[in-house]
This record gives C-alpha cells, sequence and structure tokens, in this order.
C-alpha cells in the first residue's frame, strides 16, 4: 500500500510470485497492482503503472504481458460525515460495556485495516484475562 501524501495513482502492488508461488515460474515476477482514479485508456494506464513501478522500485523491465481489469465503485467510499458518525457511534458503544465493533463500516475497509479493527475490539475484551495471569 502507498501512503496517500505519495499523490499517485498506484494505490498498492502486490508481488504475487513472492505471495504465491504457484503463480508465476521461478524465473518470472507476476506483479498485481491496483490504481485509483478513473479514465485513460489501457496503453495510457499500462505506462503510468510502468513509470510509478521505475520512481518507486526501480523496476525497468518491460513485461511479458498485461491485462487490465476495471472495476468501477469497487472501493467502498465512505460518505461525507462519516468520521461525525464514528465518533457517535463510538461514544454510544462507551456506555454499553462488553459492546465491541469491529469491521470495515468503521474506520478503514482494507483486510489491514479490519485486521486492525479486530485487534483493537478484542484489546479491552482480553485486558483483564491476560493481566489476571501475569504473576
Amino acid at each position: 500500500m502507498l501512503p496517500r501524501k505519495e499523490r499517485k495513482r498506484l494505490l498498492a502492488c502486490t508481488f504475487v510470485h513472492n505471495k504465491f508461488s504457484n503463480r508465476a515460474p521461478d524465473d518470472i515476477a507476476l506483479l498485481r497492482c491496483f490504481l485509483t482514479g478513473e479514465g485513460g485508456d489501457n496503453q495510457e494506464l499500462e505506462s503510468l503503472t510502468r513509470d510509478e513501478l521505475r520512481n518507486l522500485v526501480g523496476l525497468t523491465a518491460k513485461p511479458l504481458f498485461s491485462s487490465i481489469s476495471r472495476w468501477p465503485r469497487a472501493m467502498a467510499q465512505y460518505s461525507v460525515g462519516h468520521g461525525d458518525r464514528v465518533k457517535r457511534i463510538e461514544g454510544l458503544i462507551a456506555q454499553l460495556p462488553g459492546l465491541f465493533l469491529a469491521g470495515n463500516a468503521l474506520n478503514g475497509i482494507g483486510i489491514p485495516d479490519c485486521i486492525q479493527a479486530g485487534y483493537n475490539a478484542a484489546e479491552p475484551a482480553t485486558t483483564g484475562i491476560l493481566n489476571s495471569r501475569v504473576p
């Protein structure tokens, strides 16, 4: 994942050949890139992606092939006022002992965000248990 402050169209790049050894031959790197924004024909998007990968990780090799899939509205977007809504929900939850929320509806839609939300929700519930085991 790239930080937003980088202001790149490239949001993330998965080095699939490292993650799943059976997806590419041993001497081939297979990358899956995720871009933000709309527009651009396939050739422009490939060129933009190659430029950003060259600048970010020094990748200069020309791809053996590329495939572009467009997923309109694939990434959920929070509406205006979402942050305030979350603060109100958190305030209500604080008044209900034993209720903990986690998931993509509050503070992030990505898998890492959801995992962190799970840890954050579980921490108050397990703190007493974990502390009671410490001699």
